[in-house]
């Protein structure tokens, strides 16, 4: 009988995720304000552990789909976490580079500076990005990959169910963006933002599950945010921020 998770993964998983127990007690004590109100929700420890067990119920889910493991082939996971590191440094340049741009059309900053500041932006989005992978990457695309893919077409049409389920929790992040085009009826606007960075950034996730293993798209985001919300973010208010 398989393992429910590989020793690896499981490890892996255990370690994330008491990093984000350590993380909320750190914020336990936190003296500042959040620059968004629903940032602070999360931090609630129901929403803390109910993440965690979607994680787990995704792990198992990435398991049972035999989805590549992490830290299970040392040539693959060296390629994974460079490209990952990478990619997620660039993507986060290229917001930037929007940012500076357009500052008024930011997908990501279009409020004013929503940005924590160091150094507690440090754990906050080390923090936020666990979060979003858990429920996305490990979350909904798991979950839903086995039980459509394993459960109700027993391994058959495997690369489609995943591309179409990619495709589909992509859209989580830039749905508040599409809602006000919905609502006006602007379908080429929507069509379009099958194109926006933000969304993209999402499926090229995806894929980063679909070749290195669920770890590799923490990793994404984490390079991702370091680059925007953290150096940036810290660092450049005085010249850009509201």
């Amino acid at each position: 009988m398989r393992n429910l998770v590989a020793r690896n993964s499981a490890w892996t998983f255990a370690a994330v995720s008491l990093t984000l127990v350590a993380i909320k007690l750190l914020f336990q004590f936190y003296p500042g304000d959040y620059p968004i109100r629903s940032q602070a929700q999360a931090f609630s420890w129901p929403l803390v552990a109910a993440i965690i067990v979607i994680g787990l119920l995704g792990l198992l889910a990435d398991h049972a789909a035999r989805l590549p493991e992490p830290f299970a082939d040392r040539v693959r996971d060296r390629q994974g976490l460079r490209l990952s590191t990478v990619t997620g440094a660039l993507y986060g340049l290229v917001t930037i580079a929007l940012y500076i741009w357009h500052p008024v059309n930011s997908p990501l900053s279009s409020a004013g500076w929503e940005h924590v500041l160091l150094p507690w932006s440090i754990p906050f989005y080390t923090f936020g990005a666990i979060f979003l992978e858990y429920l996305l990457r490990l979350g909904a695309l798991c979950i839903l990959f086995w039980l459509l893919h394993v459960v109700i077409f027993r391994r058959r049409f495997r690369r489609t169910i995943f591309w179409l389920l990619a495709a589909i929790v992509a859209l989580y992040e830039i749905w508040p963006y599409l809602v006000p085009d919905f609502h006006a009826g602007r379908w080429d606007s929507i069509a379009l933002s099958a194109l926006e960075p933000l969304y993209l950034s999402n499926v090229f996730e995806a894929w980063l599950l679909y070749r290195f293993g669920w770890f590799m798209p923490i990793v994404f985001r984490l390079a991702f945010y370091l680059v925007w919300h953290i150096l940036f973010g810290g660092l450049a208010g005085p010249y850009f921020g509201h």
